[in-house]
């Protein structure tokens, strides 16, 4: 498309100055005053921007507004890169939150590994007694545990007869002891279920004199009874201790 001309009246030589449009290149101006104006209105785009027009007023706004609001943005190169921005901000919040948890952790175990000061009063008093139960001796105590019963009292029985069961769960040993009349025995009997029973190797005999009895082992079946070796009246009784 060939150059073309358009003229402008010069008010100040009043003359006519010619303004030229070149197809590619914009429009070129070569007069002074018309310079002058252009770099002033690139001035104040540089600057701030005065609308006095309602309808632009409200536009500018409307922009204003969504600025501040939701950017939707619809061209996936844009979105991507916004991505991106996105994803270096959560880390760099990440990365800064480790380094405040860092340094409350290295807080922590150093007032550990020196003095912990509490200032609750107590709180004070329970630490404090902890501290004196563990600078002095800890010291823990177990009470014997013991049961007793009678398994006969003067009672007739006839040799080979066996008594009944006693229950030795949780404990540990079992003792026998009592009369029996005249010379003889009596042998423990263990069973694991109180039905089947076998001969134990604890077999207790009375003494010459009187004919008073005793023995104690330990409880290695859960149930116990003893079998008799007189006929006669007889007494025996037991404990069981843990």
């Amino acid at each position: 498309m060939p150059s073309a001309l358009i003229y402008g009246r010069d008010s100040d030589t009043n003359k006519n100055v010619p303004i030229e449009f070149i197809q590619g290149e914009g429009m070129l101006i070569r007069d002074a005053d018309f310079i002058s104006a252009v770099e002033g209105v690139n001035s104040t785009l540089q600057g701030t921007l005065l609308v006095e027009d309602t309808i632009s007023q409200s536009s500018l706004s409307n922009i204003e507004s969504s600025l501040t609001g939701t950017l939707l943005v619809q061209d996936l190169t844009s979105q991507s890169t916004l991505s991106n921005i996105e994803s270096n901000q959560a880390t760099q919040a990440t990365s800064a939150l480790q380094t405040v948890g860092n340094a409350s952790l290295l807080n922590i175990d150093s007032s550990l590994a020196g003095t912990l000061n509490v200032s609750d009063s107590v709180a004070q008093g329970t630490l404090s007694s902890i501290n004196t139960a563990l600078a002095g001796t800890l010291t823990t105590t177990s009470g014997v545990s013991r049961s007793n019963g009678n398994i006969a009292v003067n009672s007739s029985v006839t040799s080979g007869d066996v008594s009944a069961s006693i229950d030795c769960n949780n404990f540990k040993r079992f003792s026998i002891f009592g009369n029996l009349g005249q010379a003889g025995e009596v042998i423990v009997q263990w069973s694991n279920d109180n039905a089947a029973w076998y001969d134990s190797p604890n077999q207790f005999w009375s003494n010459a004199s009187v004919y008073d009895f005793s023995g104690s082992a330990e409880a290695d079946a859960r149930y116990i009874r003893i079998r008799y070796g007189v006929t006669g009246t007889v007494t025996a009784r037991y404990s069981l201790i843990n």
